[in-house]
C-alpha cells in the first residue's frame, strides 16, 4: 500500500507512507527557501515520490488534510510573507472596521499588493467573489483536488480528505510508539470544525469524545506575540523564550489581565470573560505593562489552564498515557508540567505537532480507516521511529557545490576530518555546521542540519545569537544528550521519552555547572535530544568522542539556519548559512571548509 499525504497550510507539507511506515516527509519551505510557505508543495511532493522510487500511478490514495478552509491567506501566502507590520495593518484595516465599525471590508482589497498566484491553482475566481461562505469552502476544495489531479496525472477516485483536526489526531497518535489505551488532545489557534479535541484511542480505535470553538488558548498566544511586536504563528516560541526572565512584579501587573480568562466545561476549556476581539482588547488592559511581564503572565496563564484541563480529562476518564498534538503542543514548558503531573504517567509529543505533519496525520488517518476495513492489525502501524525523513545527497552532489562557490580559493578544505580533530576544534570554541545523512523532518535539527557548539563555555550563546543565528538575544540554546548521561543531567523521575526536543525539563546541578550554554540561564532548564546510539550512529559517535575528551557527554546543537530561513536542505543552503554566517567549520562527512584561522 502506498499513501501520499498532502498539506496545503501554513508550513505546507507532504508525506509517503508504504506498507505501514512512513518513509518521506518533508516541507515545501526547504526546497522554495521562503519560511513558512503555503502553497501548492510540489517540490515536496516531487522529493517524496522520487525518494521512493514511486510514479503517482502506483499510489493507492492521495489525502488532502483540511477539508473546509478559505483561500484568502493562500492567495497572499499570508505567514509567510507577512511581515509584523502587515499583520497589524490586518487588525486596523481589515478587522477593527469589520468588528467595531460596522464596515464590510473585503480582505483582498486590504491586501491587494500582497496578492500572488500558484502555479497549480486558479485562485483567482475568489478574488472579490459573490460566493457564500460554505460555496467558497466547497470551491476551495475542488480546486485542491484538481491542482493534484494536473500535477499527478491521478484519478480523483484516490483523492481522500481528512478534516484538519483528526490528521492532528491521528499524527498525535500513531507517530508515538504506545499502542495502548491513550488519552489524545488536539489545541490549537484555530483548525476546521473546532479549536481543540478529546479523543479516546482504545480497542483499536481512535474515538472523539468532544470538541469546542471555545478553546482559544493558542489563539490567544498569537495575538500576545503580536502585540509583543513579534510575528504571530511564527515568534510564539520566542514570547515562551522570553518569559522565564519576567519580573515578578511586573508579571503579576499583567496576570491581572489573564487570570479570569478561561474556565473548565467538562472535558473542554472555554472563556470565562469573553474579550470583544483578542487584539484591541488586549492591547488596551495590557497598557502599561510590561514586555517580560506580559510573556511571564500569558505563559503562566496558558500553562495553568492546560494543566488543569489535561488533569480533569485524564482523572475523568481514568487515562493516565496522555498524547497531545497541534500548535499548543509546541509549548515545551505546558507539556513539562503535565509530564509532573501525578494523575499522568506518560505524556508524548510528537516531532513537528503543528501544521507541519497534517500530511503524516492524513497517511495515518487513511491506512487506519480504510486498510483497518481490511482487519489490519493497528499494533503493526510503526511510529515515526526515525526522524531522518528528508533529502540526502552524494558526495559528488556536494563537491560541485563547493566547487560552484570557489570555496577552495578562500577558505582550508580538508578531506575527512577525523572526530578528534573535529572535537579538538569544538573545544577550542569553534562553531561547526554539520551536514550529514538525511536531513530531519520537522522544526528541530537533530544532528543531520545541526550547528554544534561547545556547552560548557555561556559566551557561546552571545556568539551564536549575534554572529550566526543573528535571533533575539533572550533566547537559549539546547542540548543533545547522550542516553547513558540522561539520569546524571536531566530531571526526569518518570522517564519521559525526549528524543525530538518536544518537552522540556529541569537539570541537575552537575549539567548546570558543565553545559551552562545549552540551558536556559532564567530557569535551568533545558529541552534536550536525548540521543540513542541507534537512532543516528555517526552523531552519536562525535558526542561520545567529544565526552572522552571534555567530560560531558551532550554537545550544544541548534538549527543549521539565519534568523527568518527555514533550516538547510542542500549544500548549497549548507554554503550559504556559512558565506553569510559566522560559523568557523562547515563539516560534511567527507569534507570539511574552514576559515583561514583555523
Amino acid at each position: 500500500m502506498k499513501i501520499l499525504g498532502i498539506a496545503v497550510s501554513h508550513e505546507a507539507n507532504a508525506a509517503l507512507l508504504i506498507d505501514n511506515e512512513i518513509v518521506a516527509a518533508a516541507a515545501e519551505e526547504r526546497f522554495t527557501r521562503l519560511k513558512m510557505d503555503m502553497r501548492y508543495p510540489q517540490n515536496a511532493i516531487e522529493f517524496c515520490l522520487n525518494h521512493a522510487g514511486v510514479e503517482p500511478g502506483d499510489l493507492d490514495y492521495v489525502v488532502l488534510a483540511t477539508e473546509r478552509d478559505t483561500p484568502e491567506q493562500f492567495i497572499v501566502n499570508r505567514i509567510a510573507t507577512f511581515s509584523v507590520e502587515d499583520f497589524v495593518r490586518e487588525q486596523n484595516e481589515y478587522w477593527k472596521p469589520l468588528l467595531f465599525e460596522g464596515k464590510k471590508v473585503q480582505y483582498l482589497d486590504v491586501f491587494k499588493d500582497k496578492i500572488r498566484h500558484d502555479n497549480y491553482y486558479d485562485l483567482s475566481k475568489f478574488i472579490n467573489s459573490n460566493m457564500t461562505q460554505d460555496e467558497i469552502y466547497q470551491e476551495y476544495l475542488k480546486t485542491r483536488k484538481e491542482a493534484i489531479e494536473k500535477h499527478l496525472g491521478i484519478d480523483r477516485s484516490k483523492i481522500k480528505t481528512v478534516k484538519h483536526e483528526r490528521a492532528h489526531a491521528y499524527y498525535g497518535y500513531y507517530a508515538n510508539p504506545l499502542r495502548d489505551r491513550c488519552l489524545v488532545i488536539t489545541a490549537e489557534g484555530a483548525g476546521e470544525y473546532s479549536n481543540s479535541t478529546v479523543s479516546l484511542f482504545e480497542n483499536g480505535e481512535l474515538r472523539e469524545i468532544n470538541h469546542t470553538k471555545e478553546n482559544h488558548i493558542g489563539h490567544l498566544y498569537k495575538f500576545i506575540t503580536l502585540l509583543l511586536g513579534m510575528k504571530p504563528t511564527q515568534h510564539e516560541f520566542k514570547v515562551m523564550g522570553l518569559a522565564p526572565y519576567a519580573n515578578a512584579k511586573e508579571e503579576e501587573k499583567a496576570f491581572r489581565v489573564f487570570k479570569d480568562l478561561f474556565t473548565l466545561d467538562g472535558l473542554n476549556i472555554k472563556l470565562k470573560n469573553v474579550p470583544d476581539d483578542f487584539y484591541f482588547w488586549f492591547q488596551k488592559r495590557l497598557e502599561g505593562c510590561r514586555f517580560d511581564g506580559i510573556a511571564g503572565a500569558l505563559q503562566r496563564a496558558v500553562g495553568d489552564i492546560i494543566v488543569k484541563w489535561v488533569k480533569q480529562c485524564s482523572n475523568e476518564l481514568k487515562v493516565p498515557n496522555v498524547i497531545i498534538s497541534g500548535g499548543v503542543a509546541q509549548n515545551i514548558k505546558a507539556c513539562q508540567s503535565i509530564g509532573e503531573l501525578e494523575a499522568v504517567s506518560k505524556i508524548y509529543v510528537a516531532p513537528s505537532t503543528g501544521d507541519g505533519s497534517l500530511a503524516v496525520g492524513g497517511c495515518y488517518y487513511i491506512l487506519d480507516t480504510e486498510y483497518g476495513k481490511r482487519k489490519l492489525d493497528k499494533k503493526d502501524i510503526k511510529p515515526i521511529d526515525n526522524i531522518y525523513l528528508g533529502s540526502q545527497y552524494s558526495e559528488r552532489e556536494i563537491d560541485r557545490a563547493i566547487a560552484a562557490q570557489s570555496l577552495q580559493e578562500r577558505f582550508n578544505i580538508v578531506n575527512r576530518l577525523s572526530m578528534d580533530e573535529i572535537c579538538d576544534q569544538l573545544l577550542k570554541d569553534k562553531v561547526i555546521a554539520r551536514f550529514s545523512g538525511r536531513m530531519e523532518f520537522g522544526q528541530r535539527a537533530l544532528g543531520n542540519r545541526s550547528i554544534l557548539a561547545n556547552p560548557a563555555n555561556p559566551r557561546m550563546i552571545r556568539k551564536l545569537n549575534t554572529k550566526i543565528k543573528f535571533r533575539d538575544f533572550w533566547m537559549p540554546f539546547t542540548p543533545t544528550i547522550l542516553d547513558k548521561y540522561e539520569k546524571e543531567y536531566i530531571l526526569n523521575p518518570k522517564g519521559l521519552e525526549s528524543p525530538y526536543m518536544t518537552i522540556s525539563f529541569d537539570t541537575t546541578k552537575k549539567f548546570q555547572n558543565l553545559a551552562p550554554a545549552a540551558i536556559h540561564p532564567a530557569d535551568d532548564t533545558t529541552r534536550p535530544q536525548i540521543l540513542r546510539k541507534e537512532k543516528n550512529p555517526s552523531y552519536y559517535a562525535l558526542i561520545e568522542k567529544f565526552s572522552e575528551k571534555s567530560g560531558t557527554g551532550a554537545i550544544l546543537n541548534t538549527s543549521m539556519n539565519l534568523h527568518g530561513e527555514p533550516m538547510v536542505n542542500s549544500p548549497a543552503d549548507a554554503i550559504h548559512t556559512f558565506l553569510s554566517s559566522g560559523v568557523d567549520i562547515l563539516l560534511f562527512d567527507h569534507v570539511a571548509i574552514a576559515r583561514s584561522n583555523d
